[in-house]
Parts: structure tokens; sequence; C-alpha cells
């Protein structure tokens, strides 16, 4: 059966599978922003946004804080880490060697903070009021990523969202920038807090320090003779070209070595043998910092300490090039793998006249005619969480197992939290599109209505048919077209799918998998 469904969804490009007028029809509006600014429609919920109206509702998304979550809230109290501090989670969830020498309680594995964050994950894209909020908070963590796998990061991921990322993902880019570049998990992940000054760089009246302080680190050391010090320039090559002014930005390797000495001494405070239970902060090491004269994208930086990194963040944020860069990225994400130029010239427009307002910015896109063309349509290919959410959401199904569903992600390829280069996840269709993925895709659908008792997820498969007769048909077909996917399914899908009707084997779970599986759900 499932070769049957793989050979379904590959014999339909994952492309608009007609040409019609240019323009959304009002219907197709509002599966089209359930579809972007959130992980997909539940069962009538269309017809709940056609009745208030489309632009009300992305009005609504706008202002989160506007919105209850109540219900969801009461979910997540159930995961105890995401309260918990750094501190509070190295002690809570100690590493095995810590464990061995007998300084903590036992505790649980520090693997299970990025699980329990990977679970309320999943259960916030499924069932959060506050759908935009979500999309941000995934959209802004993935472009300032960090790998919950890479040392104290273990115990610092789910800080870093819940107080870094989360309050700031509509607000103005230079604070999350800023809070970005103060996080401990930043700071830990590309190595900013050993960068040191470096005798290749230094004034030369800086020699006689570097020197003594190399001895003062080498004391008490495990290694013979000097511990040297020096500049590491992973976050400010990171910063430029991930964060700020993008790959063709317009910096010089010149540039990133003057960016890393003006973020020397940018470093923390963190758990020591003295003190473990002290909390991992940010703390300006003046030791560290290179005290010399810089320039950074022409722009001259006398010696002025910790002030030099805020007045390079504000260099960056305010920078022509980041204003295109933030916003090609908006409009991929948003609108299309390859959004039209005069689209993001308009959203940068946007960008820089509000001050990397991020909510001005998103309404900007959002109210351009651009962003309802009707080639865009279904035009984005869904990420395995996009996926799996949109999934449970049409579905309407029951999440029994929150960590076995945010693995099940993981398993579709896309581990949460653990994507290891600063790149994050792609946000194009071609890394997400291959045969292997769209089978793994057609199984999770299958699995979706497992009856087993076991099952992480639930979902019935007769509640979409609402007391009509329950049989396998065409009119099940339509019941599923319109719960699953707003009614919009393209001819040949629909054909294909009819023809199965007769399989040997067809029942109401498989007929209901085959439309999650279906290439239209495939897409955004």
């Amino acid at each position: 059966m499932l070769a049957n469904l793989l050979a379904l969804a590959l014999a339909l490009p994952l492309s608009a599978a007609e040409a019609p007028p240019d323009r959304m029809t009002e219907h197709e509006r509002a599966i089209h922003v359930l579809d972007r600014l959130g992980y997909g429609p539940r069962p009538g919920e269309v017809d709940k946004v056609l009745a208030g109206g489309v632009d009300a509702y992305i009005a609504r998304q706008l202002r989160p804080e506007s919105i209850g979550d109540s219900a969801l809230e009461g979910k997540l109290r159930s995961f105890r880490s995401l309260r918990m501090s750094g501190a509070e989670l190295y002690a809570a969830y100690p590493d095995k060697k810590t464990r061995l020498a007998g300084m903590l309680g036992s505790g649980r594995k520090p693997q299970e903070v990025a699980q329990e964050l990977a679970a309320a994950k999943v259960l916030r894209a499924v069932e959060s009021e506050r759908q935009l909020q979500e999309v941000m908070t995934d959209f802004w963590f993935n472009h300032f990523n960090v790998a919950s796998q890479k040392n104290q990061l273990r115990w610092l991921v789910s800080p870093y969202e819940r107080e870094t990322i989360r309050p700031l993902v509509l607000g103005k880019f230079r604070d999350l920038l800023g809070a970005v570049a103060h996080s401990p998990g930043m700071l830990i992940y590309l190595d900013n807090f050993q960068s040191t000054i470096d005798a290749r760089y230094a004034p030369a009246g800086s020699r006689e320090d570097i020197a003594e302080m190399e001895e003062k680190m080498s004391e008490g050391g495990k290694k013979k003779g000097r511990t040297k010090l020096g500049l590491n320039e992973n976050y400010a090559r990171e910063l430029m070209e991930l964060h700020t002014l993008g790959v063709d930005g317009g910096y010089t390797q010149k540039d990133v070595t003057e960016l890393a000495r003006i973020l020397t001494g940018w470093s923390l405070d963190r758990p020591n043998k003295k003190n473990r239970l002290k909390d991992f902060a940010f703390k300006f090491k003046r030791r560290m910092h290179d005290p010399g004269e810089k320039t950074l994208l022409g722009v001259r930086f006398p010696w002025s300490g910790e002030a030099e990194g805020d007045k390079a963040l504000d260099l960056l944020a305010g920078h022509p090039a980041t204003a295109r860069f933030i916003a090609a990225k908006l409009c991929r994400r948003f609108v299309s793998d390859d959004p039209p130029a005069e689209l993001i010239d308009r959203v940068a427009a946007r960008f820089r006249a509000t001050d990397g307002d991020i909510r001005e910015t998103l309404r900007t896109l959002f109210a351009d005619p651009a962003f309802f063309e009707r080639r865009f349509f279904r035009a984005k290919v869904k990420t395995p969480l996009e996926f799996v959410a949109s999934s449970l959401r049409a579905s309407r199904a029951e999440i029994r197992d929150p960590l076995k569903v945010a693995k099940s992600v993981g398993g579709l390829g896309q581990p949460l939290y653990q994507c290891e280069p600063p790149t994050g996840w792609p946000d194009r269709a071609a890394p997400w599109v291959n045969s292997g993925a769209l089978l793994a895709r057609m199984r999770a659908a299958s699995a979706l209505f497992n009856k087993s008792p076991g099952a992480p997820v639930s979902a019935d498969a007769a509640l979409p048919l609402n007391g009509a007769d329950a049989r396998v048909s065409g009119k099940a077909v339509t019941a599923y077209v319109d719960a699953f996917l707003g009614g919009e399914i393209g001819e040949r899908t629909r054909a294909g799918i009819l023809a199965r009707l007769d399989h040997p084997g067809m029942s109401l779970e498989k007929l209901a998998a085959l439309v999650i599986g279906s290439p239209e759900f495939q897409r955004r």
C-alpha cells in the first residue's frame, strides 16, 4: 500500500497542478494565511477565518499578546525543564562525569532538556492559538541557530529560546541581535567566550600584559608551558554572514578579524567547582579585550571597552545589506523559495524605515499584493516539523506522547534543536524532497490513524465524516479533502485517490492517510 501511495506522490510534481487566475480566491486566501502564518488549518478553521475576515485574522496574529492560550499553557506545565534556569538545569540534569563524582544529585540526563523542549515545540505548533508567534520563534531560532549537543548548550538551549528568542520575535531586530550576542548559549556555540586579545593584532604596549595573562592562565593547568591567548573568529564571521549582512553583504576577511577584535572579552560567568549553582551569564572581561583601535566596514572604533561591541551591533543592524538579507529570508519563509526581487525591496525598505521593527515589517509583507498572488498558493514544501504539526492539526489527532512525536520529526530528517551547522535548517524545498523522505511521510500519515493504545498519537478517521455513512467512497474522499485540505486539491490527485477506492484492503484509515500523504498536503 505504501508503495502505491509513494507512486502517486512521485507522479505529481510538487508544484501548482493548475494555472488559475493571478489572484487567489477569498477561500484560498484563508487557507494561505493559515498555512503561512501558522502550521495549517484545523477542520472548520478556514470558515472561521472567512467569517471574521482574512485581514482581521492577520491583524490578530500580529498581536499575540491579545490572544489567550491557557489550554496550551496548562499542558506545558508538565515539562518542568521549560521553566528552569541554566544553573537549575545543570544541577537537575547532570552529565555522567558529574554524577559519577557525586557532585550533584542523581537527577536526569542532560539530553532530556532538549527532548522536553522539542516536545513542547510540537505541542505549541499544534495547539497554540498564537500561531504566528510560534512560526516566528522557529524562524528566529533557526536564524540564530545553536545546537543542543555542544558542550554546555545541553543546559542552555531551553533558556536560550525562552529568554533570548521568544520574547523578541516580533520586536526590534536590534534588540534581538543584542540579546543573542549577550546570550551564554551563542557565546559558547560559536566560541566567542574564549576569544581574547591576540599578540598578532594588539598594540605593542599590550605585549607584556598578554605574557602575564598567559602565564597566569597556565598556573595549575595540566599542560606544560604557557597557555596561548588568541582570537576566535567564529562568531564574528557568522554574525556578519548569517545574522546580519549576508554572505554578499560587502564585508571582507579584514572586517571579520576587526569585528572579532572588537568582541574580545565578550565572555561569560558559569558554574565552576567552587560554585556549581552559579547561573550562566554574560560577562565582559576587560583583560581579555583588545585595547587597540579597530576599523569595521570603514568605521573607526577607538578603544572603549565593552561599548565597542554595542557600537558594532548598531552598525550591523542598521546596515542596508542587513535590511535586504532579513527581508529576503522573511519573503522566502512566507512567500516562495525564490521571492520576487521587487517584493524583497519593498519589505527591506519598510524594515529600514521602522528601524528594524519586525512586526511592522511583517505587516507590510502580508499586506503586499504579491503575498496573495495565485502562483504562491501552496508553493512552499513543508519541513518535517511543518508536515507533522499540520497533519496533527488537520486530523484533530490526540497527542498522547509529545516526546515520541517530537522524535518522529527527527525521524523525518529534522531532529529538533540538533542542527549542528550555524546555518540552521534549509528554507528551500530541495533538501526535503526525495523518494526516501516522501516514503517516510507516507508512513507517518499511516501511523496517524493507528488505533493501537500504545501509539503516541491517535486520529479518528471517522471524525471528518461528521456522522455520515462511514464507508470507503467518493463522499469520504470529499470529506477528507474538505477537512484536511480546505477542499482544495488538484484534479489529478483526486482522480488518483478515487482510482484506489477498490484497492484490496482499502479502509477509511488508509484513505485518510492517502489524503494526508498527498502532494497538496506536502505543500503550504
